[in-house]
């Protein structure tokens, strides 16, 4: 978890910020004139103004966020919060950070990938929470699972609010005319196969078989594949080398070749980034038979405006490279890391803050197909309300409540060493296999010497 490569910048202000400062890794009394109170000040009768929380999320206000805050302000007049929304690119993260860094702008905030809460929390920007855990009795494994929390140095630095669902959604109705049946449990061998079967036609009254993420990319699919056969922390060894040398990174490449050049039943690489192709757009107007997408295309499915369809959207397991994985879950896992501001004046406000949105607090997210982490949330409940007034309409209901995998254990990754140098040399070795500069086998030796390079230095 090395980030050395932060810019001076964020640094010099971290150290500012820090010599300004910051506040311990203990609960303590909120400080200023924000601070809540029980009774008036001494010697008068004006009662003190409510303390502010600023709280800073990548989800667009009216998918929840606006609800979730009417709701918290309306039952805590002392504590009033206000949410601002960043976009969750690269651009929108470094204003994030940003903002953590100067003293006052965020309290609580939103993380939306396990290396970027821990590059926060190497850097400082997050404040330890395992005081007020043991303080309020908040029994993290029971409300969300003994995997949920990866902690640093023994510390816990977030507590996770939804489960982010991995799964390939269907044509129901396609599959009906193909006579194939909703899958269960099945391997990438058989999704090629499906695919051959529900692709038709050709030029532009062509269905493709098979579509994989809402826009091209390589790693943040190859990840969720390679958990299956290898499990958490896929990409290193534990001598702390790059793991490119396992089979299963070459195996993703050539089934993701096979698909697209060889069967020509998936829109290739190049096409796809070249023209900006849109995977909800091409599953929901049925030119996709398959999506391999997961929980953020549950609320395109319910938005019949944007997305008019008539078919019904039945759900299946992202499948597996061999038949006897040992991981099923590939890219569900725990999401959404809350955390409070290393800098924020108003720690014991924004916990109290914390705790509610991590348990009952996030139910307005769930619409928007946000699954609870919370383990005390009633699944029927869940189910209805991501699902919305007359399901069976919209949704294959069984497969769906399958596809959540509730009861099964997530794979929850904990190193992530030089991981967006990682990240970058996969995407570009990756993509040079796909438009046919070089071989798979090729790409996995550029991406291990490449990687190990990488890592030796970051040492």
């Amino acid at each position: 978890m090395n980030y050395k490569a932060m810019s001076w910048v964020l640094t010099g202000s971290l150290l500012m910020a820090m010599l300004t400062g910051c506040s311990g890794g203990q609960p303590q009394a909120d400080k200023g004139k924000g601070a809540p109170a029980a009774s008036p000040a001494e010697g008068g009768n004006k009662p003190q103004e409510p303390v502010t929380i600023n709280f800073w999320g990548a989800i667009p206000e009216e998918s929840g966020p606006a609800k979730v805050v009417e709701n918290w302000n309306k039952a805590n007049p002392d504590i009033k919060v206000n949410y601002k929304r960043f976009v969750n690119d690269e651009a929108g993260n470094t204003k994030l950070e940003t903002a953590l860094l100067a003293n006052g702008e965020v309290d609580v905030f939103i993380s939306y990938r396990a290396d970027k809460v821990m590059k926060r929390i190497d850097s400082g920007m997050a404040e330890p929470l395992d005081a007020y855990i043991q303080k309020d009795n908040f029994n993290v494994e029971e409300n969300f699972g003994k995997q949920s929390i990866v902690k640093v140095k023994n510390q816990t630095y977030y507590i996770p609010a939804i489960i982010l669902n991995d799964f390939v959604t269907l044509n129901k109705k396609y599959l009906d005319d193909a006579k194939l049946p909703i899958p269960k449990d099945w391997t990438w061998e058989d999704y090629k196969d499906y695919a051959q079967k529900l692709s038709k036609g050709e030029g532009a009254n062509k269905i493709w078989g098979s579509m994989v993420g809402n826009v091209p990319k390589v790693y943040e699919w190859m990840d969720k594949a390679v958990k299956m056969p290898i499990g958490p922390d896929a990409f290193y060894t534990s001598d702390g080398k790059s793991n490119f040398e396992h089979p299963a990174f070459k195996k993703y490449l050539d089934d993701q070749i096979d698909l697209q050049n060889k069967l020509k039943v998936q829109p290739n690489f190049a096409e796809a980034k070249a023209t900006k192709m849109d995977g909800n757009q091409m599953f929901l107007s049925g030119k996709a038979a398959m999506f391999w997408q997961g929980t953020a295309v549950l609320r395109n499915i319910k938005n019949l405006k944007d997305y008019p369809h008539d078919f019904v959207t039945a759900f299946a397991p992202v499948p597996k490279q061999n038949k006897d994985d040992k991981y099923v879950t590939a890219g569900t896992g725990y999401l959404d890391f809350v955390s409070i501001n290393s800098r924020s004046k108003v720690k014991d406000a924004a916990w109290k803050f914390v705790k509610w949105y991590v348990t009952e607090g996030n139910e307005p997210m769930i619409q928007g197909g946000r699954v609870p982490a919370w383990k005390k949330a009633d699944p029927d409940k869940v189910v209805s309300l991501i699902l919305g007034d007359n399901p069976e309409k919209l949704f294959d209901v069984p497969s769906f409540k399958s596809a959540l995998m509730l009861d099964k254990e997530f794979i929850v990754d904990t190193k992530f060493n030089s991981s967006p140098e990682i990240q970058k040399i996969v995407e570009e070795e990756g993509e040079r296999a796909f438009i046919g500069e070089q071989s798979s086998e090729q790409a996995v030796k550029n991406m291990k010497k490449r990687a190990d390079e990488v890592l030796a230095k970051n040492k």
